[in-house]
């Protein structure tokens, strides 16, 4: 994307000074909070008979490594603005799994939404059931209240929670997918936080009904975008913009760790995080080289099928895991 997104030394670090400041989100203190139902240091939940990872890995929206100061701060600056945190970032850097982890780390409600092209505008606020209505019509049963025929979508569902008085976080995942209006069709929910009920709007008489949410309970609405397309102007001034880096080596070891639990294995964690580095060194654009999710996956396989980096069989799990084809990441290209 262009200098739209944000200015040079504004991207996800894990270096920097300590930044102190009045946090509202803080992992380190919400994680261990039995109330949040967080678990010390990123470990994965225990299993039912209590042995925490002995049974299966953790799933995405169990853990995650918030390792980068900068990205705290970000979202707390979204929590305390009431804007939009919008994720940049390459496949792979964990900008979907970071709404529900700070749902779960909060103990605040999730609602999701991943667009595709199809996606229009209304879907993130309710979806008109048209085929039903016109079966219904046909059976003869059909329903004098239209509400029946209309579900309320994830900011709907978020608002309404707000208004008995406890927030939420709502994930819009891969805006870019959608047709351009469709971002800027949440610039009106979004800044008023009220959007019309659906079947009241049009009417010449009586009172448009809202859907509505105050300021102190609206919830946290995480947008992620993979840049496969340019968000308009508008919409960009209205978010609050972090672009995720890609991962580090500590940082991939970390991940594994939280995933892994007892199952982590320190030195097949650094030999696949090592190279899955190498390799993403050697491609013109790193950034579209295998990213933390990759690494998981690769990681894993290796753990369960036993290979070892640097075997026969390692090779072809790279190529099926890692490289995928990607340009200038098979061997002799």
């Amino acid at each position: 994307m262009t200098s739209q997104r944000r200015a040079p030394g504004h991207e996800g670090s894990t270096e920097g000074p300590e930044l102190h400041y009045t946090k509202e989100f803080d992992p380190q203190v919400h994680e261990r909070s039995p109330a949040a139902g967080g678990t010390p240091d990123g470990a994965p939940p225990a299993d039912a008979d209590g042995a925490a990872g002995t049974e299966r890995y953790a799933a995405d929206d169990e853990v995650y490594v918030f390792d980068d100061p900068d990205l705290v701060l970000a979202l707390n600056v979204a929590l305390k603005t009431g804007r939009p945190l919008l994720l940049f970032g390459p496949p792979g850097s964990g900008k979907s799994s970071l709404a529900p982890n700070v749902a779960r780390i909060l103990g605040w409600p999730y609602y999701a939404h991943v667009v595709t092209a199809r996606t229009e505008p209304e879907d993130l606020l309710w979806r008109f059931d048209a085929l039903k209505r016109l079966n219904d019509a046909q059976a003869h049963t059909l329903d004098d209240d239209i509400a029946t025929y209309y579900t309320k979508g994830p900011l709907w569902r978020a608002f309404e929670h707000g208004s008995s008085g406890r927030r939420s976080v709502v994930l819009i995942d891969e805006i870019d997918k959608a047709d351009p209006d469709l971002p800027n069709s949440l610039l009106g929910p979004l800044g008023s936080l009220s959007f019309p009920v659906p079947w009241n709007a049009g009417e010449e008489s009586g009172t448009v009904g809202l859907v509505a949410v105050q300021e102190e309970h609206a919830p946290l609405v995480v947008i992620t975008t993979n840049d496969e397309r340019e968000l308009p102007r508008p919409f960009l001034r209205r978010c609050i913009v972090f672009k995720l880096s890609p991962p580090t080596r500590n940082h991939l070891l970390s991940v594994a760790r939280g995933h892994l639990g007892d199952r982590y294995d320190e030195d097949l964690a650094e030999l696949v995080a090592d190279h899955i580095l190498t390799l993403r060194a050697g491609l013109e654009d790193r950034a579209a080289g295998p990213g933390t999710a990759e690494y998981l996956d690769a990681l894993k396989a290796s753990q369960q099928l036993r290979i070892l980096p640097g075997s026969a069989a390692w090779r072809v799990l790279e190529s099926v895991a890692l490289r995928k084809g990607r340009a200038g990441a098979e061997p002799g290209t």
